[in-house]
């Protein structure tokens, strides 16, 4: 087109980008934009909004507002599209604050946004799970004189469930019918999730017949959501029940079904069943998925068959798929709970060097997988990689290490690190200063951890019942039996109660001395 004499007018550029848009090309548009610049094509308020559209498609948000500045620059004055196409951007990042900045900045301008533009940042609000500021903006919407759809207001009643709110999404969905709005399978599909969720079978029920009054059938959706709830509640054989009949209505089972199924017979230890689902599910034509081989493999752990889980795991590759973090993370798991920790690094090892990137979670199975083992030289080799990863250390990070140093007696380096917490801005939770009293006691320094005991409360962590049984445990245990009897006290008047091993040890202390210290 470039080369044609007399060359296109832009009308006809735009009407080719938006083609090529429809086909997700956005690269191509970006580098055909260029072009044209470079070609003498001035590009109009509408060529630069799609230019917009394919940096937020591309996930390059700052250059659709480089276009916008460019726009405003040029003196091309911005439509709403432009508008909603960069809340939509922002909101696909979950930048909810800038969305909304840009949203009162577009109304300061004196723009009047449409349906569409209060539909994307309603959505945006539901998926990073704003829901006060969502039911807020719904409001506004029909305060402004605009109709919400039942799609905006099935957005917002799937965020309400989510958010374990039933009782205001139920209040929202009689609300819809009150206006007249018909609810759909959609409707519907999120209240019944959520039901289930929680156990209400009788609002389950309710819900279920006041589809058929309406006749509104089940989708495979419904279906799915029924048999899941089933097989959590080991109910798998009245899960399968509802295969049948789901079948019987002409909906095959997908991937989803089966995982249901699978799971079901894995909670119940039923790896047999599980396996032969899993088959099943293969020769009827449905591929499974990544999760179908992280149930497997999941299932198989649990049962103590690490074999079995690992031949899972390379089938994965031999099927064409690729094993997430959550793969990695199970077969982990699986090998430092039954001691095969060398099994896990190298597991480790692969991962960084072909696999997902490791999460949290990755790094600390692996490093209280080592600190149970005693390997610590290398647990503080890790714990200091994940310090220069760009990994967010929580509280359980130096939880795990700190334990694991206290249990080898190296309570001065466990004593370090306790207090470089604060340092690194986290604050020592309950268990944290638990692990370093019982340290102190085990190391024969009841006194210093009576002091640190007594610290908590200036440090705004007040003890539990279990920071009070280590305590006193640690003070019977190193032969300061008065003050045990009197920490019992303070515990039993704050509501808390002696746990087992608190009452064996004061048991084999009356037994030995052949007198009640308590009296």
């Amino acid at each position: 087109m470039i080369h044609k004499y007399p060359m296109p007018s832009v009308v006809e550029f735009n009407k080719l980008l938006g083609a090529i848009v429809r086909m997700k090309r956005y690269g191509i548009v970006v580098s055909m934009c260029s072009q044209m610049e470079l070609f003498g094509v001035s590009h109009d308020v509408y060529t630069l909004s799609i230019l917009i559209n394919c940096f937020c498609q591309l996930g390059q948000i700052d250059f659709g507002f480089s276009i916008l500045g460019k726009m405003l620059k040029l003196g091309v004055e911005p439509t709403v599209v432009t508008f909603s196409t960069l809340i939509n951007g922002l909101c696909n990042q979950s930048k909810i604050s800038q969305a909304v900045s840009l949203f009162d900045e577009m109304i300061g301008r004196g723009y009047q946004p449409d349906l569409i533009v209060y539909s994307t940042m309603l959505n945006g609000l539901c998926k990073t799970e704003n829901t006060d500021r969502a039911v807020r903006f719904l409001r506004m919407i029909e305060e402004r004189g605009f109709e919400p759809n039942i799609v905006a207001y099935n957005t917002v009643i799937d965020c309400l469930c989510k958010n374990s709110l039933l009782k205001e999404a139920f209040d929202l969905f009689s609300e819809v019918k009150d206006k007249g709005i018909r609810p759909n399978i959609v409707s519907y599909n999120c209240l019944i999730h959520a039901t289930c969720n929680l156990g209400q079978q009788k609002e389950t029920r309710q819900l279920l017949n006041e589809m058929v009054d309406n006749n509104i059938s089940c989708d495979i959706v419904t279906y799915n959501i029924l048999i899941d709830a089933h097989c959590k509640e080991a109910m798998v054989s009245e899960a399968e029940d509802i295969v049948d009949t789901m079948i019987k209505q002409g909906i095959e089972p997908d991937v989803v079904t089966y995982n249901a199924i699978i799971n079901g017979h894995c909670l119940q230890n039923q790896m047999g069943k599980a396996k032969r689902v899993f088959s099943l599910m293969i020769e009827k034509g449905c591929a499974p998925d990544i999760l179908s081989y992280n149930i497997m493999i999941n299932g198989y752990c649990k049962s103590k068959r690490l074999d079995e889980a690992m031949e899972f795991f390379h089938q994965i590759a031999q099927n064409g798929l690729i094993p997430d973090t959550v793969t990695y993370n199970t077969l982990m798991q699986g090998m430092c709970q039954f001691g095969r920790v060398i099994a896990a690094c190298e597991l480790f090892k692969t991962m960084l060097a072909s696999g997902p990137v490791p999460n949290l979670v990755t790094c600390l199975i692996l490093l209280d997988g080592l600190c149970t083992r005693g390997k610590l030289e290398v647990a503080l080799k890790l714990f200091r990689a994940m310090q220069n990863s760009r990994l967010k250390l929580n509280v359980a990070s130096y939880n795990i290490l700190i334990d694991g140093l206290c249990k080898a007696g190296n309570i001065e380096v466990g004593k370090e690190l306790f207090h470089k917490l604060s340092v690194n801005g986290l604050k020592p939770n309950v268990y944290t200063y638990a692990i370093m009293i019982n340290g102190f006691c085990r190391d024969g320094l009841p006194d210093e951890a009576y002091q640190l005991f007594r610290s908590m409360e200036d440090n705004d962590c007040l003890p539990d019942s279990f920071c009070y049984n280590v305590m006193i445990q640690g003070f019977l245990r190193n032969g300061y039996t008065l003050k045990a009897t009197q920490l019992l006290s303070e515990m039993v008047g704050k509501g808390f109660s002696a746990n087992l091993c608190t009452a064996t040890l004061i048991l084999d202390l009356i037994l030995r001395s052949n007198n009640s210290i308590l009296v």
